[in-house]
């Protein structure tokens, strides 16, 4: 099975003259990475990436996709967690499909790492979660530019907002367990998230940052209880606190690429925070 694009010519174009031109205009605008520093401190672990449309996401996503550049060797197995927006099917799915389609390609799907997480209980091999989903879809054509014709494989796994504390927990602890395992440790995960949502460009830059402030502590269930507790519209927030929990016995460091908002793109009265974060074990 071929899971194909829903949201191209949407989120992003379905052409693939329109949409590497797109990818390349995201790295050449004001906020992109192309001609900047980006950091780098250690053994990259895991990436927080925005997903909406590229035109208003696809800059902040750039300094991800540089920060990746810079890894020797890079990576060539992608772990992606996503927000389930429409809660449907399992709220912790794995795809089942053999490989991922764009306008620029198909990806494979990595079988080692489905088979190892279905087996642990804590995730079910599921399509259904995965078949209106954009959030995982978009950072897909990124990765294909980024890589080329060089091969790489994918594995995306959806999780619903449902998810308590407790349950992030477990299945965090289940990730890290296989993540530390010999034949996973080249695996590099992706945190597939928007922050705030419909709010006012001040508000956005102050409340998000407070939230990567707790990011960057490494810290899920605080995190997550402030999410919960405030009502915060971070959408990815139970992927990230299932990859904070993961990791947070390991000595990893968080460092903040790029921030921006949909209104340092275009000019509107309320809009959404994008973030880039970098996970790096020194």
């Amino acid at each position: 099975m071929i899971r194909k694009p829903v949201v191209g010519g949407y989120f992003y174009p379905d052409n693939p003259q329109e949409l590497t031109e797109t990818i390349e205009a995201c790295y050449k605008h004001t906020l992109g990475a192309s001609g900047k520093t980006v950091p780098s401190q250690g053994k990259l672990t895991g990436l927080i990436l925005p997903h909406a449309g590229y035109i208003y996401s696809g800059p902040t996503v750039t300094w991800g996709m540089a920060r990746l550049k810079k890894e020797e060797p890079m990576p060539r197995r992608f772990l992606i967690l996503g927000p389930n927006h429409r809660v449907i099917g399992r709220v912790a799915a794995v795809s089942p499909a053999e490989a991922w389609e764009t306008a620029l390609g198909q990806v494979k799907l990595d079988e080692e790492l489905r088979n190892e997480l279905v087996a642990s209980g804590h995730f079910k091999a599921d399509s259904e979660a995965h078949s209106q989903e954009h959030s995982i879809e978009v950072q897909i054509p990124f990765l294909q530019h980024l890589y080329g014709k060089e091969s790489f494989s994918v594995l995306p796994v959806s999780l619903q907002h449902t998810l308590t504390l407790s349950n992030c927990e477990k299945l965090g602890n289940t990730l890290g367990t296989v993540l530390s395992g010999a034949r996973f440790k080249d695996v590099c995960v992706i945190i597939s998230s928007d922050f705030s949502h419909e709010t006012p460009k001040a508000e956005a830059y102050s409340l998000d940052s407070q939230a990567l402030d707790m990011i960057e502590r490494i810290d899920p269930a605080g995190f997550y209880e402030m999410v919960v507790s405030e009502n915060r519209s971070i959408c990815g927030f139970v992927p990230i606190t299932v990859f904070l929990f993961a990791i947070k016995n390991r000595k990893i460091h968080a460092t903040r690429l790029k921030y921006s908002t949909s209104m340092d793109v275009a000019s509107h009265p309320r809009g959404v925070g994008y973030a880039a974060v970098s996970f790096e074990e020194k």
